[in-house]
C-alpha cells in the first residue's frame, strides 16, 4: 500500500470523512480525532486527497518528456500542432458497436489514454490518471450528400485543428464516418503526449485486435500492457543519475560550443519576429528506385538509411556554399523489453549537427554524419537543455529551440487486420507548425512502393506550392546523391 492508501485507512478507522470542493479539502471528525499530526499529514497529501476524491485512479510525477511536451503545448502558437490525427478507412460490413468497444477497451487498457495533467504547489507538474469509460463515438452519415462532396474531409481536418486541453483529459477523439453502404471512415485523434511513432503503432494494432474480439464474441489474444505512463515516470525518476545527467550536459555543452546556429533557409518570407504557428503539410510519394538507392548505399557504408537521409538534408538545406545545420531529431528511448507495448510518449528531441565540406565526397560526408549520429544516440540529452546551457555558458546567437528537423521512421507502419473489413490509414495533419521546416520519411510496408515523404512547413515562411518544390527539391537530392555519391564534391 502507498503513504496514501495508509493514510486513507487510518481516516477510515477514525471515522475521519473527507469532501472535496474545488481545490478546497473539508474533512469530518469525532473530537479530539484531528490532532496537529494529523492536520500536517492532511495538508501535506492535500492534493493526492483531492485527486483521489475527484475520481483519480493513480497519479505520478510527470515524466521528462510529458514536462518537455507540456512547455512545447504551452508555447506552440497553435498546440494543436502536438494532435496526433490519423484516419482508417474501413470497407466491408463493419460492427459499430464492437468498434465503440473496441475503442472503450484500449482506453482502458492504457493510462495515458485517459489521464490528465495538473501542476503542483512547486510548480510541476503531476499526471492524474481518469477511471475507464466508454468512448464516445459519434457517427455521420454521409451517404445522401450530393457528389463530388468532400465533406468527409472537412470533418476529419477540423477535428485534427483542434487543440485538446491536458487538464482536463487525454481522452481520445473518435468520430466514424459512413461514406457508403459498406465503406467507412473512423478518425482517430489522440495527443502527442500520449502517443509517439512507436506507440501509435502499438494502438492500431491493438484497436484491430481488439475489434475481432468484440466482433466475433471471443477473447482478445492482447496480453496485458508491460508499463503503463505512470509507471515509466516512476521508472525514470528512480533511475535519475543527476551527476551523470550534468556530464552529459557539459559534454553536449563543450560539443557545441563553436557550432553556429544561423543558418536561415531561403523562403517566399522572412522570419517573423514571434511565429504564429499557422503551418501546412506537403507529401510526395519516393519512388522505389530511390529507396533502393538509399538502402543500397547504406549498406555499402556500414550504416542505416537514416544517416543517408539527413546527411543529404544537410546539404540540400547548406546548398552550394556549405557550412552546418543543426536538426532537430527524435530519439525513440525505449531502453526495456516492457516498454515496448507502453503507449506514451517515450521520445527525446536531440540535436544532430549536419557539417557539409564542399571538399569531401557524399559519402565522407555520410560517414562523419554516422559518427555523430552514433555519438548522440550514446549520449542522448535534450536538445533543449543544451541551447539553455550554451546560453548560460555566455553565447548570445543561440536560439531557443530549433528550426530545422527530420523525422525517419524505422520501422514498419502496422498492418491492420480488422477482420472482414479492408482498412487503409493515413495521417491527417492540422494546419500548424512546430518549426520552420520539418522533413519525414516513411517507408511504405512493401519496398516496391518506395517511401511516404512529408514536410511540415510554418505558412509565416512559405507558400504552399512553395513548399511543395521543397520537398520534390530534397526527394530529388536524395535520389541523385544516393545514385551519384562522388556528385557532392564542389572542391
Amino acid at each position: 500500500m502507498t503513504g496514501l492508501d495508509l493514510l486513507l485507512a487510518r481516516l477510515a478507522e477514525d471515522d475521519v470523512r473527507l469532501t472535496a470542493a474545488g481545490d478546497v479539502l473539508r474533512y469530518d471528525a469525532p473530537a479530539g480525532v484531528l490532532t496537529p499530526r494529523l492536520l500536517d499529514e492532511l495538508r501535506a497529501h492535500k492534493p493526492a486527497l483531492l485527486a483521489r476524491l475527484s475520481g483519480v485512479v493513480d497519479e505520478a510525477p510527470a515524466s521528462a518528456q510529458q514536462e518537455a511536451m507540456l512547455a512545447a503545448v504551452a508555447q506552440a502558437g497553435r498546440p494543436q500542432v502536438w494532435n496526433v490525427p490519423t484516419r482508417i478507412g474501413l470497407r466491408g460490413k463493419l460492427d459499430v458497436t464492437a468498434l465503440g468497444t473496441a475503442l472503450a477497451e484500449l482506453t482502458a487498457r492504457h493510462e495515458s489514454l485517459r489521464c490528465r495533467f495538473v501542476s503542483d504547489s512547486d510548480g510541476r507538474y503531476r499526471q492524474q490518471v481518469l477511471p475507464p469509460k466508454p468512448c464516445p463515438l459519434s457517427v455521420d452519415d454521409l451517404r445522401d450528400l450530393p457528389e463530388p462532396s468532400d465533406r468527409d474531409e472537412q470533418i476529419c481536418r477540423s477535428l485534427a485543428d483542434t487543440p485538446f486541453d491536458l487538464a482536463v483529459s487525454t481522452e481520445p477523439v473518435c468520430r466514424l464516418l459512413r461514406l457508403a453502404d459498406q465503406e467507412w471512415a473512423l478518425m482517430l485523434v489522440l495527443h502527442h503526449i500520449s502517443v509517439d511513432g512507436w506507440a501509435l503503432n502499438v494502438v492500431l494494432t491493438e484497436l484491430a485486435e481488439l475489434y475481432r474480439a468484440a466482433a466475433t464474441g471471443g477473447p482478445s489474444r492482447l496480453k496485458p500492457p508491460g508499463a503503463q505512463a505512470t509507471g515509466y515516470a516512476r521508472w525514470l525518476e528512480q533511475h535519475r543519475d543527476p551527476v551523470r545527467e550534468a556530464r552529459a550536459i557539459e559534454f553536449w555543452r563543450a560539443r557545441f560550443a563553436q557550432v553556429p546556429f544561423g543558418l536561415v533557409v531561403r523562403a517566399d518570407r522572412p522570419r517573423p519576429e514571434r511565429p504564429s504557428g499557422d503551418g501546412g503539410t506537403a507529401r510526395l510519394t519516393v519512388p522505389a528506385t530511390t529507396r533502393a538507392a538509399v538502402e543500397a548505399f547504406a549498406r555499402r557504408r556500414d550504416t542505416t538509411p537514416f544517416a543517408v537521409a539527413a546527411a543529404t538534408l544537410g546539404a540540400y538545406l547548406t546548398g552550394t556554399a556549405g557550412g552546418t545545420v543543426v536538426l532537430s531529431v527524435s530519439y525513440a528511448n525505449r531502453e526495456r523489453a516492457e516498454f515496448e507495448s507502453l503507449v506514451s510518449c517515450t521520445r527525446l528531441g536531440v540535436g544532430l549537427a549536419v557539417t557539409v565540406d564542399g571538399r569531401e565526397s557524399f559519402g565522407e560526408l555520410v560517414d562523419r554524419t554516422t559518427v555523430e549520429i552514433r555519438t548522440v544516440l550514446d549520449n542522448p540529452v535534450p536538445m533543449t537543455e543544451v541551447l539553455r546551457a550554451l546560453r548560460e555558458s555566455g553565447r548570445t546567437d543561440v536560439p531557443a529551440g530549433l528550426s530545422y528537423g527530420i523525422a525517419f521512421q524505422n520501422f514498419q507502419p502496422a498492418a491492420l487486420d480488422f477482420p472482414d473489413l479492408v482498412s487503409t490509414v493515413r495521417d491527417v495533419a492540422a494546419a500548424a507548425a512546430r518549426v520552420e521546416l520539418v522533413f519525414g520519411i516513411v517507408p511504405c510496408a512493401d519496398p516496391a512502393e518506395g517511401y511516404q515523404a512529408w514536410l511540415e512547413y510554418s505558412a509565416d515562411r512559405w507558400d504552399p506550392a512553395s513548399a511543395d518544390a521543397v520537398l520534390a527539391g530534397y526527394v530529388r537530392a536524395l535520389n541523385e546523391l544516393a545514385a551519384e555519391p562522388a556528385r557532392l564534391s564542389r572542391g
